[in-house]
This record gives C-alpha cells, sequence and structure tokens, in this order.
C-alpha cells in the first residue's frame, strides 16, 4: 500500500489549440506574449540595417581599393559616378551582386530575431515540421522548373507570333560578360528569393497569425509590403502582387515555405539567366495587360498542381500542440515512497527511526525493535564491579 503523496505528478497539458496552421506557430509556445511579435518584428529591422551598413561599407571600400575603378576610360564607370547613380543597372554584375547581397542579408537578420523571440525550434520559421522538407522541396523545384520552362516557351512562341510582342532588348540591359552574369545569378539569386520569402512569407505571416485567427490576414496583409519593394508599372505590380497572394496561400496550405520558395527560385533564375543571353530585358518596368492575363493564369495553374501534388503525397499542414509538460516533483528530504509512520514516531524522524519506550516499541507487531548498539560487542565490565 502507498501514500496518496507517494504517486508519481500527474501530467499536466497547457491550454491552447490543438492544432497550429503555419501562420499560428508563433503561438506555440509557452512563453508567448502579444508583445513578441512586435518585439521581433524591431529586432529583425534593427538587425538587418546593421548588417546592412556593414555590407555597404565593405563595398565601397572595395570599389575604391579597386585600381581599375580610377583607371576606367569611361567617365560613367568611376566610382563617384558609379555611388552618386540613383539608378541600378541590373545587367551590371556589380549592381546585380549589391542589389541580392542587400536582400540575402535578411536571412540572418530574421533568423536571430526568431531565435530570440519565437517558438521552439527555429526550424518553425520554415515549416511546420520545424525544418526544411527537402523531399517536398525538392519535388516542387522539379515540377516548378518544368512548368516555368513551358511558360518561357509559350511566352518566346507567341511573342513571335506577334501576340504580346516586346520591345527589342537595348544594348544597355545585356550584361558584359553573359558566363560571368550567369554564374552570379545561379549562385545568389535561390539566396536572395529564400530571403523574401522568410520575410514575407515566413515571419510577417506568423507575426500577423499571432494576432488574427484567420489565414486571410496573414496571406493578404504582406502583400502591399511585398509588391511596392519591385518597381514596376501597375501591370507589373498587380503581376508581383498575384505571385505574393499564391505564394502566401501555398505557404499556409502546404504548411511551409518550401512551394514558395520553389515557385519563387525557379522564376527569378530563369528570368535572369535568359537576361544574361539578351532574351530579357534587365532593367524593364512595364508590362501590359496580355501579359498580366497570360501570368495569372500560369501562376494559378501552377498553384493548382502543387496543392494537389501535396495532397498525393500527405504533406503536414498543421503543428500538433505543445507535449504534455509534468510538474516539477516536490523537494523531499528523503523518498516518500515507505511504509506509514509509526504512530510513536516523532514527525520530523526518518523513516526506520524509532521513538518512545521500548515496550511501546515492541508493541507494535508490525515494527521491529532496533538491534542493540552493542549487541556485536562483548560485554565490558564495569571498573567497579
Amino acid at each position: 500500500m502507498s501514500l496518496p503523496m507517494n504517486l508519481p505528478p500527474e501530467v499536466q497539458r497547457l491550454e491552447g489549440e490543438t492544432e497550429y496552421p503555419f501562420h499560428r506557430l508563433m503561438r506555440r509556445s509557452q512563453n508567448y506574449r502579444w508583445w513578441k511579435p512586435l518585439a521581433l518584428t524591431g529586432i529583425s529591422i534593427g538587425f538587418f540595417a546593421v548588417a546592412l551598413i556593414i555590407v555597404i561599407v565593405v563595398m565601397v571600400v572595395a570599389l575604391m581599393a579597386n585600381p581599375r575603378t580610377w583607371n576606367a576610360e569611361n567617365p560613367d564607370e568611376a566610382p563617384d559616378a558609379f555611388l552618386m547613380d540613383p539608378v541600378l543597372n541590373m545587367a551590371s554584375a556589380a549592381d546585380f551582386s549589391m542589389t541580392m547581397v542587400s536582400l540575402i542579408i535578411m536571412i540572418p537578420a530574421v533568423y536571430f530575431a526568431y531565435l530570440l523571440m519565437g517558438p521552439k525550434p527555429v526550424g518553425l520559421l520554415l515549416s511546420v515540421a520545424g525544418k526544411l522538407r527537402w523531399g517536398w522541396f525538392g519535388r516542387v523545384i522539379g515540377i516548378s522548373a518544368l512548368l516555368f520552362a513551358v511558360h518561357f516557351a509559350l511566352n518566346f512562341g507567341l511573342g513571335a507570333l506577334g501576340v504580346g510582342e516586346s520591345d527589342p532588348v537595348p544594348a544597355s540591359s545585356i550584361p558584359t560578360d553573359p558566363l560571368f552574369y550567369a554564374l552570379l545569378v545561379i549562385l545568389l539569386t535561390p539566396f536572395q528569393c529564400a530571403a523574401e520569402e522568410l520575410v514575407f512569407r515566413g515571419a510577417f505571416m506568423q507575426v500577423i497569425g499571432s494576432w488574427l485567427k484567420h489565414p486571410l490576414f496573414a496571406i493578404l496583409l504582406p502583400v502591399p509590403f511585398f509588391t511596392i519593394g519591385h518597381l514596376y508599372d501597375v501591370w507589373g505590380l498587380l503581376d508581383v502582387a498575384v505571385f505574393a497572394i499564391a505564394a502566401g496561400y501555398l505557404t499556409w496550405r502546404t504548411g511551409g515555405l518550401e512551394a514558395a520558395m520553389a515557385m519563387h527560385i525557379i522564376n527569378n533564375t530563369f528570368l535572369f539567366l535568359l537576361g544574361a543571353m539578351g532574351m530579357v530585358d534587365l532593367n524593364a518596368t512595364e508590362s501590359n495587360p496580355i501579359s498580366l492575363v497570360f501570368s495569372i493564369c500560369f501562376t494559378a495553374l501552377l498553384t493548382f498542381v502543387m496543392v494537389k501534388l501535396a495532397a498525393k503525397h500527405n504533406i503536414t499542414r498543421t503543428a500538433g500542440p505543445l507535449p504534455a509538460v509534468a510538474p516539477s516533483p516536490m523537494l523531499q528530504p528523503w523518498q516518500m515512497n515507505q511504509p506509514p509512520m509509526n504512530p510513536n514516531q516523532a514527525y520530523w524522524a526518518p523513516p526506520g527511526y524509532q521513538t518512545g519506550t521500548p515496550q511501546d516499541v515492541t508493541s507494535d507487531p508490525a515494527v521491529t525493535p532496533p538491534a542493540s548498539p552493542t549487541a556485536d560487542y562483548p560485554e565490558r565490565q564495569s571498573p567497579n564491579s
């Protein structure tokens, strides 16, 4: 027989939601507070600002230390002209690299902010599984590459037939070293796209979702912030907005950033590689309604295919509740799984220590009197005996 105090502590389950979709993952934490999403946003901006200043200083120093820039025959290539020119030429390897790096540094900024203020593990910034699901990411990369290849082939085919025909690419928008430019595209573009997805479909969606439960808020509210970062006309901005909505929906529907990242990476990589070959104007800012309609139809098709692919492979959409938490055991001076105390035992005495007269101790058959401390030694004679 054991006393109630000897039973193991009861496992307690924290109150809260039973399933957490991607946009609600910041709520999946014992330490969640309403102000933590605000703190995460502020810390991310602070980290990004510091990192951006460091990158700019490094680039300026590297530019000034390069003797080729001071010996440039073209005045437009001089350092002062390069630094003071507010217009970026995305066909220039230097401008392209600076633009990509200034976006890539958002990755460590949002990662460290999430590490400080977000739930654990930090991989919840990527998916409900707490990590990047590489198998699923490989599938969506493959299907995106296939469908985008068909998309651009149709675009150029229709352009050849005079449907949605665009102006010729100007010489200033063609890289002077296509192979080197293509290498930069392959090395930098995936990280640039991943950075934008981590911010706008990762941290931003989870910050909004921590306050507003319905997924539409988390999908739609980041769209204007993502769109205004692109310098296009109204048709181009609408195209970007549709892309952002599709990426947000896929993130919520598949429980992670893999599908949105794949779609973004393949789209940008194909565009920049085509620009390296002089087939696309890398500095174009104007579009047209026909291109917008064609792009919307393709984005809807790609989104539909990815959703069906996720359902076929049973991609997890939500994270379960936090594991049950056992309370800390009560501090005890000795083990509690002992027989009941003898009525004559003092409250301060450890188990097995008997008090009272020998007659009281031996009167209880359930208690064995302690052995005499001199039982194992020969009886001593008193000096006066």
